[in-house]
Order: structure tokens, then C-alpha cells, then sequence
């Protein structure tokens, strides 16, 4: 039998007790140290209660639980995710072997899943899988967002997925689809620019914004530019080649 400190971080206050009255009546082996209900004070009652095992929700707020580990450099404490994601989602989770529980929480799944934090905190591994698992979860909440542009019917919704590059033209902006549409919309590049930058979209030049997930090749000339998967070639500035030329060549920033 092993005994653990823990710390529940869950916006909703019922959810905090009832994950507490679960531990108290059948894992009497953790014991809860402090709840928090938002990430600012959730970071702190982690610095400063050093918990051995969290049990953090998804959804906090307008803010999730992958915002608040990334303002850990070090992830000391186990994690056991409660969500109430979908199934598709939570594909992103078994992908890295993390523990995560289903709301309304099952209490067979909840004891296994402490047995097993406790196996971990035991031996004290060095998790080399959370941050692959948060990159996985980012991209699939990126996967389902949208972006309203203006036509001549109204505003019309587009996944940011599909676009392959916007043009500048004057103060509008051409909107290139990975399916052959286009759509000029009444307003400039920059502006764009801020909003698609999350989503790896790249200004390689005054005049275009490209979605590196659809960038096809890099020519080795000076004056070449970016071939993308249209076939279109977009030029690139000369201040922005060397930084281009470093996207490109890492892998790891190609989603």
C-alpha cells in the first residue's frame, strides 16, 4: 500500500467534492492536499504544495489544463486527466499512455488509475510523453476551429485547416483552399497574420501568408521561392529566407 498527496483542479465545485468523496471511500491510499477551481491558483497550491499526483480537468474556464502545465518547465507530479471530450479526442490521450478519466467518473476506472499513478510515483520515472501528448491534443482542438470571412452572402465559416495561403491585394486579402476555392475579403494581410500565426501559418513575404502543412518544396535557388502543394510558387522576402530555410529544415514544426 502506498500513500500520496494529490491536488484537484476542476472549475466546477461539485466536480472538486465528488472527486474527493470518490478518493475518501475507495482509494483511501491519497490523500487530497488542496483543489483549485482556475490556472492561476492552481499554479500556485502547485508550487506551493508540491503535490505528488493531480487530477486536472480539461476544460477550466475559457482556459484548459494543457495551459496550465505549460507554465511548469518541469513537471514533477503524476497527472490523471478528467475530461469529458469525445471520443475522437480521446484518441490523443491513449496515444501517450496518460491516464485520463471520463466524466461521470467511473470508480472501477478511477481506482486502476491511481493504482497505477502510485506505480509511477513509486519509481519516480522521468515522463518523456507529456509534451508529445499536449502536441497532440493542441492539434486536435486546432483541427475543429473555424474562421469567419465575409462574402457577398454574409459571413461564412471555414475550417483554418483547409486554407493553404492568403494574398495580399491592396487592403484585401485572397484566400487560397487546399480544395482550388478562393475568396478576396475586405481586409488586409496583417490582419490575418495575427489571427492565423497559432495555427503555423507562416508570412514568408509582404504579399502572402502560407499554412506550412501545405508546403511542398523550398527551392535551392536565391530567388526561389516556396512551392506549394497547388503548385503555385509563392516568392520569398530576403529577410525571411534564413528563417524560412530553418522552418523547413525542422521537421518537428511541420504539422
Amino acid at each position: 500500500m502506498f500513500n500520496v498527496n494529490a491536488l484537484i483542479v476542476d472549475d466546477e465545485e461539485n466536480s472538486r467534492e465528488n472527486i474527493a468523496m470518490l478518493l475518501r471511500d475507495f482509494c483511501p491510499e491519497v490523500k487530497v492536499i488542496g483543489s483549485a477551481g482556475t490556472i492561476d491558483e492552481a499554479e500556485q497550491k502547485i508550487t506551493q504544495l508540491k503535490p505528488e499526483l493531480v487530477f486536472l480537468d480539461i476544460q477550466i474556464g475559457r482556459q484548459t489544463g494543457f495551459d496550465l502545465l505549460e507554465r511548469f518547465a518541469r513537471i514533477n507530479f503524476e497527472i490523471i486527466f478528467i475530461t469529458a471530450f469525445d471520443q475522437h479526442a480521446v484518441r490523443a490521450f491513449e496515444f501517450t499512455a496518460v491516464d485520463y478519466l471520463l466524466k461521470p467518473v467511473d470508480i472501477s476506472k478511477l481506482t486502476q488509475a491511481v493504482a497505477r499513478a502510485g506505480e509511477k510515483i513509486a519509481v519516480k520515472p522521468e515522463s518523456t510523453s507529456l509534451k508529445e501528448m499536449i502536441r497532440h491534443v493542441r492539434n486536435f482542438e486546432r483541427e475543429k476551429h473555424k474562421i469567419a470571412l465575409s462574402t457577398s452572402k454574409g459571413y461564412e465559416m471555414y475550417y483554418i485547416r483547409d486554407i493553404m495561403y492568403c494574398e495580399a491585394e491592396g487592403s484585401y486579402t485572397r484566400f487560397t483552399f487546399s480544395g482550388g476555392e478562393q475568396l478576396v475579403v475586405s481586409k488586409n494581410l496583417k490582419y490575418y497574420q495575427s489571427l492565423l500565426q497559432p495555427y503555423h501559418f507562416v508570412r514568408c513575404h509582404n504579399s502572402s501568408l502560407v499554412n506550412l502543412q501545405y508546403v511542398k518544396r523550398l527551392e535551392r535557388s536565391g530567388t526561389g521561392g516556396l512551392i506549394m502543394e497547388n503548385d503555385k510558387q509563392l516568392a520569398i522576402s530576403k529577410n525571411k529566407r534564413k528563417e524560412m530555410e530553418q522552418i523547413i529544415k525542422d521537421k518537428k514544426r511541420l504539422i
